[in-house]
């Protein structure tokens, strides 16, 4: 497959079908939002299914390995999208499609995420609560605090990450694959995003709180950002980029 015939044809949808969508992932994100904080132990008793004494997984050299090599997969593919987007720059063809990939990517994970939540909120990871035997307080998901500084646990940098790595994997390719091949990316990238916010959890590093708002939020983030590039039709779908 050609890099620049792989955007020429995307996942398009009318108004009324965007709407319907927004509605739901809003609704959902509050719901989550709101059992969080009306239970905020729910964060307290997963992350003690995985500490014995400390958050033994977090010294698993496989696991360690893993991360790092999600990590670098997830650089990786900014890194593709930021230079897909200047080649077609260059060469004055469309940049539709990887001009929105690389707003979602701004403003998702960086910006949002990294920018905001992780700079400001002041919630602190898991291990460093005293709970699990740091120094640092309990918060619950959407509390403001000062028990943390620098890169704090609200929300998960990965987890949005890896959201937002997997819905523009899913954006430029579905429409090129076939109904078999689209069951198998959607359960590999179902699988991705579960592997690697799910490590952040079990070595101690966030709450399930962190990594699921994390990427509900940066959903929404697309979805938002989606009709700028890609207007809506209210009575049918476009069929081109």
């Amino acid at each position: 497959m050609q890099i620049r015939n792989l955007p020429a044809k995307t996942m398009r949808m009318n108004m009324p079908t965007y709407l319907r969508q927004l509605v739901w992932l809003i609704l959902l994100t509050l719901i989550v939002s709101v059992v969080f904080i009306a239970f905020p132990t729910l964060d307290i008793w997963t992350s003690r299914l995985f500490y014995r004494g400390g958050f033994w997984l977090h010294e698993v050299p496989v696991l360690q390995s893993l991360r790092r090599a999600l990590i670098w997969g997830m650089y990786g593919f900014v890194a593709f999208v930021l230079g897909v987007f200047v080649l077609r720059l260059l060469r004055r063809q469309s940049l539709r499609a990887w001009g929105f990939s690389l707003a979602v990517i701004l403003v998702g994970p960086l910006g949002l995420v990294n920018g905001i939540f992780k700079t400001y909120w002041g919630r602190a990871r898991p291990s460093d609560i005293t709970i699990f035997g740091g120094e640092k307080t309990f918060s619950p998901a959407w509390y403001y605090t000062d028990q943390c500084d620098f890169n704090c646990s609200f929300t998960s940098g990965e987890g949005g990450a890896i959201a937002t790595t997997v819905l523009l994997i899913a954006f430029l390719a579905w429409p090129k694959l076939q109904q078999n091949g689209r069951r198998w990316l959607g359960l590999a990238l179902v699988a991705l995003v579960v592997l690697t916010a799910g490590l952040r959890v079990v070595v101690g590093q966030h709450f399930l709180s962190d990594t699921l708002l994390s990427i509900l939020l940066c959903t929404l983030v697309a979805a938002l950002l989606y009709p700028l590039f890609y207007p809506l039709n209210p009575s049918r779908i476009n069929r081109r980029t």
